[in-house]
């Protein structure tokens, strides 16, 4: 729908914009990364991180409020599977949510019917699941 020039005008009156306070810092390019600063509450980026095991990653973010400043760590972790991994790693022990239903996934896993597939992504990973760490003996 077109509008003249005087309903636009209108219609921007209308809408009022967001007032961006000063402490909230500059705007971030990736969204899904942000963190709010413990201090100040204004959007914090990721600086640089690192892996610390297969189910934690170290992040150290950095305020993007110039008065601020505040350089902190972030860890985050796996803490828990809402759904089981088709191609589970065993090394990996991250615990099952207590929403799933265990006695159900055995009964489907018990009467599931096979069908071919060839893993275009990962390669599953094969062996026991239950043996533990191989390298103990």
């Amino acid at each position: 729908m077109l509008h003249t020039n005087a309903e636009h005008e209108a219609l921007l009156a209308a809408k009022p914009e967001r007032q961006r306070n000063s402490h909230q810092g500059r705007k971030l390019r990736y969204e899904g990364t942000r963190f709010p600063c413990p201090h100040c509450k204004a959007s914090s980026e990721i600086r640089t991180s690192r892996m610390v095991s297969a189910t934690m990653r170290e992040s150290i973010y950095q305020c993007t409020n110039v008065e601020c400043g505040h350089t902190f760590i972030v860890d985050a972790e796996a803490s828990r599977t809402l759904s089981p991994s088709a191609t589970p790693d065993p090394t990996v022990n991250i615990p099952l949510s207590t929403h799933v239903r265990r006695d159900m996934v055995r009964v489907v896993l018990d009467n599931a019917s096979e069908a071919a597939y060839q893993a275009r992504y990962t390669t599953p990973v094969t062996g026991d699941l239950f043996a533990g760490d191989a390298n103990t003996s």
